[in-house]
């Protein structure tokens, strides 16, 4: 009999556990973490019966399900408190095909995020927010974003384009920066994924490293990575970070103004509104992020002068952000709207590839934004494997290694 009260508990205890593991794991654990849930919710429940049947009463079995409610409560509540150590840790990376080590290796850091759902970089990102104090997380709602997280990737019906836009950045850098026996390595980093920094320079035998930062370079996550790498770094191989930022490039500026006006006629501009749109950083990452800032802001305002001189009314030149930070986009729409805006073109502008917000969430915001009918509103994509944007890294690359790149 007393077995029979501890099983109700302990498959309670179980059920929880296993929700957990099959709202966060990837398939096919989650799926397996579901059927365990769902099968322990069953023994609970036989459990219960058996007591019923012991005592020829119902209440015996009606307590013994409020145990395993209760168990299931605890063990929901514990898995989800282990959830982001668990979850994260170090990033494995894929084995690489060995190849000669090249006099010069130049790494692409970046943090596009990869093409499946992966439940080690939501952690990574969700322990480094709650490390810093930038938002509280509840342990109970932890397993609910990782779900989130898995429906909005499923939401693509396909991999996550973005990693291939930075492959794509690669191999074009690679091309101009190429000589006829020269011994030049280009290789791609994430932030808080494999293959990480700290793994591509360990696997390098080159002598001299470069690191050219893609995204909100300078920011937390970039720092982080760099310091990660520094360590495991032999101090004659320490990695050489490209300065200055590429979003202090003029040809960055001037490029993306083009993207823009190509999408406004020219007599049309004195009613146009722009939405210049950012990533968006905690504010509680401003102070280690200044740099990151700095060169946002910087980059911001050199296209917004640059609009300017083309006609567009200074008045309707907004910033907005993904996250964080605020105007969010719908709020510059508004705002554009109400000052006599009756075109709006909104530019990822400090976004290079795209993420699940440009991919699923801005079609959505300008939905939200419920502007008049005759306000015409134009998303353009991120930036992806722009050529004026290889060129810039290319250049600050070889600038950092002592190369000449391609004339284009």
């Amino acid at each position: 009999m007393s077995a029979l009260w501890a099983a109700a508990a302990l498959f309670g205890v179980l059920a929880g556990i296993s929700l957990v593991v099959g709202l966060v794991a990837r398939r096919p654990l989650g799926f397996l973490g579901l059927v365990l849930c769902a099968l322990s919710c069953l023994f609970a429940a036989w459990s219960a019966a058996g007591l019923a049947a012991v005592h020829g009463e119902v209440a015996p079995a009606f307590v013994a399900l409020a145990f395993a409610a209760a168990g299931s409560l605890a063990g929901y509540r514990l898995a989800a408190s282990l959830v982001l150590s668990a979850a994260s840790g170090n990033p494995r990376a894929r084995r690489r095909a060995q190849r000669p080590p090249a006099e010069r290796l130049a790494v692409i850091l970046a943090d596009a995020e990869p093409h499946e759902y992966d439940p080690r970089l939501l952690a990574s990102r969700l322990a480094r927010i709650e490390r810093t104090g930038a938002a509280t997380l509840s342990p109970g709602v932890l397993p609910l974003v990782f779900l989130t997280e898995r429906m909005r990737y499923r939401a693509l019906r396909g991999p996550h384009p973005a990693r291939y836009v930075v492959d794509a950045i690669a191999d074009g850098v690679r091309e101009r920066l190429s000589r006829p026996g020269g011994t030049l390595d280009v290789a791609v980093a994430y932030v808080d994924s494999a293959p990480d920094l700290p793994s591509v320079i360990a696997a390098s035998g080159s002598a001299s490293l470069a690191v050219v930062e893609l995204g909100a370079a300078g920011s937390l996550p970039y720092l982080e990575a760099r310091l990660a790498a520094e360590r495991i770094a032999p101090p004659n191989r320490l990695p050489r970070v490209t300065e200055p930022s590429i979003w202090r490039d003029v040809r960055l500026a001037s490029r993306l103004t083009e993207r823009i006006l190509d999408r406004v006629p020219a007599d049309e501009r004195a009613a146009t509104g722009v939405v210049l749109l950012g990533p968006g950083t905690p504010s509680a990452w401003h102070a280690q992020s200044r740099s990151w800032l700095e060169d946002e802001t910087y980059f911001l305002t050199r296209v917004a002068v640059l609009l300017e001189d083309a006609g567009v009314p200074s008045h309707a030149i907004r910033s907005a952000w993904v996250d964080w930070q605020s105007p969010n986009l719908a709020e510059a729409l508004r705002h554009l709207a109400a000052i006599g805006s009756t075109r709006i073109v909104v530019c990822p502008a400090a976004i290079l590839y795209p993420d699940l917000v440009t991919l699923l969430d801005t079609g959505r915001d300008v939905r939200d934004a419920r502007l008049p009918e005759h306000v015409q509103v134009t998303v353009l994509p991120p930036w992806g494997d722009d050529e004026v944007l290889i060129d810039v890294v290319a250049s600050r690359i070889a600038q950092a290694l002592g190369l000449e790149p391609d004339a284009r």
